[in-house]
């Protein structure tokens, strides 16, 4: 009686970063903390970096380097081929569109509502409520 072995891969562990990504994210923060209590300047001069509309900040230019920085290395995975494959199937495909551009701005709408407008409304005042009302 022959058998045949069949080899197979281990799948992969977590990587050194993966598996302390809490430990990263706490750190970060309390360098966060630290650095604005040694230099409060600094948030003054990333506050400039950005561009206004008006007087109000649009786009924080920082904060879209390191938004582009984070998203990059998930980017260049993308096997293309399958996005092909997998928009030939209308039913999950637009499932996702109504969810993402139907339901879910109403949703996150009424919950800022929900917290800005009622359950913290006393913590940090009614003009809180004017950030998620929409311009009429």
């Amino acid at each position: 009686m022959e058998t045949k072995a069949c080899i197979t891969k281990e799948p992969k562990g977590l990587g050194f970063f993966e598996k302390y990504l809490t430990v990263w994210v706490i750190l970060c923060i309390a360098g966060g903390i630290l650095l604005g209590k040694i230099a409060p300047d600094i948030s003054t001069s990333l506050d400039k970096m950005a561009i206004y509309v008006g007087e109000a900040p649009v786009v924080s230019i920082p904060i879209a380097v390191c938004l582009f920085f984070m998203m990059y290395p998930i980017m260049v995975k993308i096997d293309f081929a399958e996005i092909v494959r997998a928009g030939k199937n209308a039913k999950p495909v637009g499932l996702t569109l109504i969810i993402n551009w139907l339901i879910k701005p109403f949703t996150m709408y009424a919950i800022s509502l929900f917290f800005l407008g009622w359950l913290f409304l006393e913590f940090i005042g009614p003009e809180a409520v004017d950030y998620v009302k929409i311009p009429l």
